[in-house]
């Protein structure tokens, strides 16, 4: 018996029923060329993936997980 093959959209579906089932949080937001910009000077983003999404996303990602590490709290003006 063969697999049945999922389309695009089916499988985009099933990846995100996985990660919501093992507790992840999927957020969408908009990113302004400063703030990509910040990353690339920071050494967080590869300049020359300035607009790819995958890694503009790995790139917060792996700040996320490096100030949760580091126990970086906001200042008190950001709150």
């Amino acid at each position: 018996m063969r697999p049945v093959e999922l389309s695009p959209g089916a499988e985009r579906t099933r990846r995100w029923r996985g990660r919501r089932q093992q507790g992840v949080v999927v957020v969408s937001f908009d990113v302004a060329p400063d703030v990509t910009g910040k990353l690339v000077h920071l050494g967080w983003l590869d300049p020359n993936k300035r607009g790819d999404k995958e890694a503009i996303a790995t790139a917060f990602i792996e700040l996320a997980e490096n100030v949760a590490e580091l126990e970086i709290k906001p200042s008190s003006r950001s709150m």
